[in-house]
């Protein structure tokens, strides 16, 4: 196929694993919830691609790009819980409103 921006290929898998976790650590660090929403655009950005990609009638063999699309998902799934774990956190240190509360549920129960 020769499409390099396959996530489901080893080392973009790996990589994007890598930055992900790096703007996790950064942003849990310098607590700010802007580097979570990094993770959310690129992850758009790659879902979007990938879907494109996939209504290529031109294409015979979709399913790596069906792969990538499920970790796009993933990405994206981890970045938008990641960023709620870290607006909760900011908010409870300076003592604001978090922008939703949506997790309080699952906080409660850890």
């Amino acid at each position: 196929m020769g499409n390099i921006f396959l996530s489901s290929a080893p080392i973009m898998t790996l990589l994007l694993t890598m930055i992900t976790v790096i703007l996790i650590v950064l942003g849990r660090k310098l607590e700010l919830p802007q580097f979570p929403i990094i993770i959310v655009v690129y992850s758009l950005g790659l879902l979007v691609y990938h879907t494109v990609w996939i209504n290529n009638k031109a294409i015979v063999d979709t399913s790596p790009l069906y792969l990538s699309v499920a970790v796009d998902l993933v990405m994206l799934f981890l970045g938008f819980i990641t960023y709620l774990w870290i607006d909760d956190i900011v908010a409870k240190n300076k003592h604001i409103k978090s922008y939703s509360d949506a997790l309080s549920w699952f906080w409660d129960k850890l």
